[in-house]
């Protein structure tokens, strides 16, 4: 049983890193989040100059508004630019931590499934050794009786 003791240690070994991967996961979930609602409310903003802008356009409005409309509308699309990539990368950060979660998990299954087989053999050895000894003791107690 000393060797199923060894995949216990193991196990634990996996289950740890698993917990780790787990948490970097969700850390970066956490940034993908973020980084994602900062565009969220950037687009949203510029959603919403873009509707006061045509909205201006086809009411009486002087030509400043209209210039400091449109250029809101460019500093939005400057800084949605620069914020995309950031979203990109955080996605992808996001994703290859995913892949580290479940490799991880994978293999934590794997030394479950192998400590569970081990068990399943000891205790079906264990069986056939008893059967074996209740025969001996049976042949043993015919033979005693016999004579």
């Amino acid at each position: 049983m000393a060797e199923v003791a060894t995949f216990y240690k193991l196990l634990d070994l996996k289950e740890t890193e698993k917990n780790l991967a787990q948490k970097d996961y969700q850390d970066s979930v956490d940034q993908f989040e973020e980084i994602a609602t900062k565009l969220y409310h950037l687009l949203k903003q510029k959603e919403d100059a873009e509707a006061k802008y045509h909205q201006a356009l086809e009411s009486t409005t002087n030509v400043s508004t209209l210039h400091l409309n449109q250029q809101y509308i460019a500093r939005l699309d400057q800084q949605i630019g620069q914020l995309q990539p950031s979203v990109q990368q955080a996605r992808g950060n996001m994703e290859q931590k995913q892949e580290v979660l479940s490799s991880a998990h994978v293999e934590m299954k794997k030394y479950e499934k192998i400590i569970e087989r081990k068990e399943e053999f000891h205790r079906v050895s264990e069986i056939e050794h008893e059967k074996k000894e209740m025969d001996e003791i049976s042949m043993q107690q015919f033979i005693s009786q016999g004579s």
